[in-house]
Order: C-alpha cells, then sequence, then structure tokens
C-alpha cells in the first residue's frame, strides 16, 4: 500500500470513527457547548473571538430564531481526524518532544 494510500485509508477509519461518535452523542449538527469543546476551546467567547479572526478551520453559520454558532458534525470530524494524523505529538509535561 502507498504511504498515500494509507494515510486515506487511515484518515476515512478516523473520520468514520469520530463522526459517528459525535452524531450518537449531539446527532448532526453541533452548536452551544458541544461545538466549543469539540473545536478545543474552553468557552465560547474564545470560539467567537477565534470565528472573528478567521481561524476557526470549519464552516461555522447561523440558524434562523436560534443563537450562537452551528457546525456539521461531519466537519467537525473530518477536522478532528486530520488534525490528528497530521499533528505534532503531544509533549508530557516537563518532556521535550523528540523530533528526528
Amino acid at each position: 500500500m502507498t504511504p498515500s494510500a494509507l494515510d486515506s485509508s487511515s484518515f476515512e477509519a478516523l473520520h468514520m470513527e469520530l463522526r459517528e461518535a459525535l452524531e450518537a452523542k449531539h446527532g448532526p449538527l453541533l452548536g452551544g457547548r458541544a461545538l466549543v469543546t469539540s473545536m478545543g476551546h474552553n468557552t465560547s467567547a474564545g470560539l467567537r473571538q477565534a470565528q472573528k479572526r478567521g481561524q476557526v478551520p470549519v464552516a461555522l453559520f447561523n440558524l434562523p430564531n436560534r443563537r450562537g454558532y452551528f457546525a456539521l458534525t461531519s466537519d467537525v470530524a473530518a477536522w478532528l481526524a486530520r488534525a490528528r494524523l497530521t499533528g505534532a505529538p503531544a509533549s508530557k509535561k516537563g518532556q521535550p518532544i523528540e523530533t528526528s
């Protein structure tokens, strides 16, 4: 299997797993606290600031007669899977990250 095919299959598997877990818990649409925490923010104000700065990597939108931002669960799951597969490993507190 080529590296790109492996990456693609890894992405698809992780995306599907994350999407199914998020949809089982929250449904096809994320909003409110579920959206804030899924996007890695501590507060809705933090997410709002990131959105104003153009630093939110998924499409956020408003719904008629509803307050706040919303995102499709599938979009958030895809972003999380991509971030997991391409991100740098987290170090344990006090230990440097080893690079090759």
